[in-house]
């Protein structure tokens, strides 16, 4: 998928430039702008910039594409990529302000690099600047306002899901049932996936019935996505972020949930794990995250919570191979799945 990777990054720059102008301006403003010094521009967009550069899996807008290709829209999901990936990045400059972390893809965080202040500013614009792209498409009033309405409440999802898992890892008494975490996971982990599901199929010319069964069944792979996510960070570690860091964070994820179900006379001794891990940090609190590790796979709830993770995938998996017509991009969007269940192994 190299050919099709190139036009999504090719449409994704075109979204954030580097080096702005007077064109790109006015489009995001929607109006004439009284601004000539672009390159003050640069440097409020270059966080976001920055992030987009070290890369990233682009999974979300290649099932944008691709079920719009599989559903017979062709290439039209194409310029629309960055409507997902965009925000997503966004999400994660926020997200690592809101968790003082320190590292992401490798590198420095970005707020520690240009600033709090303006990397906030360029992970909000990032949540609104890809609209523009509905604004100037090509399509009815009726399939924009599908668009926009599935933009908006999508957006609204996520942070709703990252407002829960904020609470939970401030508040240490608070351990939420697994039907409360996975609804999280499907609001702040699922919510980007859904929309990806979903205009990949609006833009298909696919009705609102039919993208929100795309969009329900790609929720479900996000949040076996999310799972995935935490159970390496728990074992292997997240490339380009330390092991455990999640501890340190004290998240609640679905091992720890489950641990805290199946060995509450553990409770105090993990809870007191966290603590000193956040304290102390990921270096020098690297014995109260390895304990509290040890604690959650000896009760065996890193396998419980991996087996989840698994079943959900497979579930969605099916799903997605009856709700498309069998060709090439379906194989490819299967594939993606396959992935994702490979890294459960």
């Amino acid at each position: 998928m190299d050919e099709l990777l190139k036009q999504i990054e090719k449409a994704i720059e075109s979204s954030l430039p580097g080096n702005s102008d007077r064109a790109w301006l006015e489009t995001t403003a929607g109006s004439a702008c009284e601004v000539n010094d672009f390159a003050q521009v640069d440097k409020f967009t270059e966080p976001g910039r920055d992030l987009l550069a070290r890369g990233g899996k682009r999974w979300r807008p290649l099932v944008m594409v691709l079920t719009c290709r599989a559903l017979g829209g062709g290439d039209k999901a194409v310029p629309f990529s960055p409507l997902v990936e965009l925000p997503h990045n966004g999400s994660l400059i926020i997200d690592d302000i809101e968790d003082n972390s320190v590292e992401r893809r490798g590198k420095e965080a970005v707020h520690l690099l240009y600033g709090t202040d303006i990397s906030i500013n360029a992970g909000n614009l990032m949540y609104f600047q890809p609209t523009y792209l509905i604004d100037r498409a090509d399509l009815s009033p009726e399939r924009k306002n599908l668009l926009f309405s599935g933009y908006c409440e999508d957006l609204r999802r996520l942070h709703l899901g990252q407002g829960l898992d904020i609470y939970w890892h401030n508040n240490h008494d608070r351990v939420p049932p697994v039907e409360e975490y996975l609804q999280m996971c499907r609001f702040k982990t699922g919510s980007l996936a859904r929309m990806a599901g979903r205009f990949g199929s609006l833009l298909a010319g696919k009705s609102r019935e039919e993208a929100l069964e795309s969009a329900v069944i790609w929720e479900d792979i996000g949040v076996g996505f999310q799972i995935a996510d935490d159970i390496i960070n728990l074992t292997t570690g997240n490339p380009g972020k330390d092991r455990g860091d999640d501890i340190v964070e004290g998240k609640k994820s679905l091992p720890v949930i489950l641990h805290y179900q199946k060995s509450p006379q553990t409770r105090q001794e993990l809870s007191d794990c966290f603590s000193q891990a956040r304290e102390r940090g990921i270096k020098e609190g690297k014995a109260s995250v390895e304990r509290a590790i040890e604690l959650v796979d000896s009760s065996g709830s890193l396998a419980e919570a991996r087996q989840i993770g698994i079943e959900l995938l497979e579930s969605s998996l099916t799903r997605l191979r009856t709700l498309l017509p069998p060709c090439e991009d379906r194989d490819k969007l299967t594939g993606l799945v396959e992935g994702f269940l490979k890294k459960q192994a």
